[in-house]
């Protein structure tokens, strides 16, 4: 297997094609490990670009670097992990885990009453911890369990910025869940503060549709800005939805990238 190449970018899609090009290889022939999935220049903290590590893919294994990384790689990062755990502490970027999907979560027929009240439970305790006197309430969904915090003025200070506390005050829910029973699956959980969530559904399957026309207009792929796992499972949706383009997600942590391609094998059988 030939040496890793390290690139960064303004986008991963660029990232991507300069790592090609170095290569002297196709976008598809790469495999790749996101080693900083960047920040956008609006984004709280300023721009950075997005960080690439690329080598020539086994072609047997999958593109977008979901199968292993290099052993080379697995030993550096191992080595890393080993000596942040000694410290105490967590490196941004540094995971051994693959770009697969996530463990399938509680099956909704399983959810019961006292489940939706412990989640609430959580998300009521987390929120007066913060100091925000608020209503927290809870329900069963068609896809799990959906929480409401109503904080009057306070509202927006649980919000944040492009909902970025929203979105860490859902993972801390789930987590807490994942805590109390480590071994079992759990609910897919849904936080939301003043309605924001709908009015953010709306204006990513929005998103999505946009994208999808640069992709049937250019031909090349895009990327979003990184977003939560809620937010992304609403984007693949509406991407799933449009005949011959394919969608996944790329990126370390709690916020991925999605990526938006066209769907060769359906694309090369559609007339032009």
């Amino acid at each position: 297997m030939s040496d890793s190449i390290q690139v960064e970018a303004a986008s991963y899609g660029d990232a991507v094609h300069q790592a090609a090009d170095q290569l002297g290889i196709s976008p598809r022939e790469l495999a790749v490990e996101v080693v900083d999935p960047g920040r956008s220049a609006n984004s709280l903290g300023g721009f950075r670009p997005v960080k690439l590590r690329a080598w020539r893919r086994d072609p047997s294994a999958p593109p977008d670097g979901a199968g292993r990384i290099p052993a080379s790689a697995v030993r550096r990062q191992s080595s890393a992990v080993g000596e942040e755990r000694r410290g105490g502490g967590a490196r941004r970027g540094v995971s051994m885990e693959s770009y697969g999907p996530p463990p399938p979560p509680l099956d909704v027929s399983l959810i019961t009453p006292e489940l939706v009240e412990t989640v609430r439970t959580i998300a009521a305790g987390i929120v007066s911890e913060m100091g925000f006197p608020s209503d927290v309430t809870a329900e069963k969904t068609r896809d799990g369990i959906r929480v409401g915090v109503a904080a009057g003025d306070k509202d927006q200070f649980l919000i944040g910025r492009d909902g970025e506390t929203l979105a860490a005050l859902q993972h801390l829910v789930a987590r807490m869940l994942r805590a109390r029973a480590p071994e079992e699956a759990i609910p897919r959980v849904e936080v939301d503060v003043a309605g924001y969530r709908d009015r953010r559904v709306e204006s990513l399957r929005e998103l999505a549709r946009q994208l999808i026309d640069e992709v049937r207009e250019t031909g090349h792929e895009v990327s979003t800005e990184p977003l939560s796992a809620i937010e992304r499972r609403i984007v693949h949706l509406e991407v799933a939805e449009a005949d011959a383009f394919t969608s996944t997600s790329i990126g370390d942590g709690l916020f991925k990238r999605v990526i938006i391609r066209r769907d060769e094998e359906k694309h090369s059988g559609s007339p032009e």
